[in-house]
């Protein structure tokens, strides 16, 4: 085939893999959104599923007015806290969620101060606030209204909230789901009433929360003698020992001083063992 019938071929082709594109976009295939989620994130959630809120990929978020022109924003950077899911019980959804007030974080170390300070949050003598849920119901799939008290300041009010499910995933360390809430509260209701003229009354608080459902440690359910689950890995032949060419180089050199029951492999308490330094071993490799 000459170089022009090649470059003409190619262009057909290019051409018909975008038409392909086009077509599919058009009949509302393929087409993105904002609301897309990632691969396998939208897998119904376990029923019974109880996460423990990871404070690392979760945050609190304040919205207010200020000044009558702009907005201002701040977070929360530490939420701990349960999420309990379970679509067979009445509540079909509890959370117990707590945000600590000395994580606040607007981005100005001398307003992050002042917000601790007594004319806001007074995190002196009120350093968390607080949503505990009491009823629950679920609105549509992945949608539940939630009524719980609010605390914040030391003052504790009922409020009624839209917890939406973002999404669930497997992970190396066990299960993730994801749930946000948006509401808006009066900031005089809480006693937070400094600058009067400089900021809006009404606050919108949004709490993005994502919890892990932890799988338990091979240690855990197979009892003391089990091999911890980062060294089960080297266990070739799946007897729960660990046989000399089964080890990294560097400790088979000393793998007959591991083995203190001397059955010609180590297990999970001689491991342990090793760890701690004793044993024989020279402490954690």
């Amino acid at each position: 085939m000459t170089a022009r019938r090649l470059t003409t071929a190619v262009s057909i082709l290019l051409s018909l893999a975008l038409l392909g594109v086009l077509s599919a976009r058009a009949g509302g295939q393929g087409a993105l959104s904002t609301s897309d989620s990632p691969a396998g994130a939208k897998s119904p959630p376990v029923t019974g599923d109880t996460f423990s809120i990871d404070p690392t990929h979760s945050m609190g978020l304040f919205r207010i007015r200020h000044f009558g022109a702009g907005v201002f924003w701040g977070r929360f950077n530490t939420i701990t806290g349960t999420i309990v899911h379970d679509d067979d019980s009445d509540p079909p959804l509890k959370l117990d969620v707590t945000m600590d007030i000395n994580s606040i974080d607007v981005g100005n170390e001398r307003l992050d101060g002042h917000l601790k300070s007594e004319d806001f949050f007074y995190a002196s003598e009120y350093p968390e606030a607080t949503f505990k849920s009491n009823a629950a119901k679920k609105l549509s799939d992945g949608v539940y209204e939630v009524t719980g008290d609010l605390t914040i300041r030391g003052v504790t009010k009922s409020i009624t909230v839209n917890v939406q499910w973002m999404g669930t995933s497997e992970g190396r360390m066990g299960r993730r789901g994801g749930f946000e809430v948006v509401f808006t509260v009066n900031r005089h209701d809480f006693g937070i009433s400094y600058g009067p003229g400089v900021l809006g009354d009404q606050v919108r608080l949004t709490m993005a929360m994502e919890g892990v459902v932890r799988r338990e440690r091979p240690q855990e359910t197979q009892g003391k003698g089990a091999l911890p689950s980062r060294m089960a890995r080297m266990d070739a032949n799946g007897d729960g020992k660990l046989q000399k060419n089964e080890l990294p180089e560097r400790m088979q050199s000393m793998f007959d001083r591991l083995d203190t029951n001397g059955d010609g492999a180590l297990d999970g308490e001689e491991i342990q063992a090793m760890r701690r330094g004793g044993g024989g071993g020279q402490g954690r490799p």
